[in-house]
């Protein structure tokens, strides 16, 4: 199906429905806004997402990517399989793979304007990827600039 964010200014190939998680945090750099949209196709599950900061907060591309991908791996007590630069319309990212003792997990983070993007794809253990996943990813487009 496909799904549109207008907040996010996006759209994307989703196998069922998402749901909406939304969570506010404080940080030292402002609080900032995770919004995550999360649809699930037994056993494969399906993120995308962006984050908005404080507008205050300046940070540096590179570094932001980097550190997008470090917290995802630590979230999931995972480590680190792959990491490369890729870009998506002229905005640089990084597309990586990461695995845990319950699941495996291939992703790709954009920073557009001041707005960092999630897109990632979580499978089973084992499974070098999922047929859909390239579909997701390449299913992703953004509506505006951010």
């Amino acid at each position: 199906m496909k799904f549109e964010s207008t907040p996010g200014g996006f759209s994307v190939l989703l196998p069922a429905e998402p749901q909406e998680e939304k969570k506010t945090q404080d940080s030292p750099h402002g609080p900032y806004t995770t919004i995550l949209y999360i649809s699930k196709a037994s056993p494969e599950l399906y993120l995308v997402g962006w984050v908005d900061y404080d507008p205050k907060f300046n940070f540096d591309p590179v570094k932001e990517l980097e550190a997008n991908r470090d917290n995802l791996v630590k979230t999931v007590n995972g480590k680190l399989l792959t990491s490369k630069k890729i870009t998506l319309s002229g905005y640089q990212g990084l597309e990586f793979t990461g695995e845990s003792a319950r699941i495996a997990f291939k992703s790709q983070v954009f920073i557009v304007g001041k707005r960092p993007y999630l897109l990632c794809y979580v499978f089973p253990p084992g499974q070098e990827s999922v047929p859909n996943g390239a579909k997701f990813f390449s299913s992703f487009h953004l509506k505006r600039k951010v």
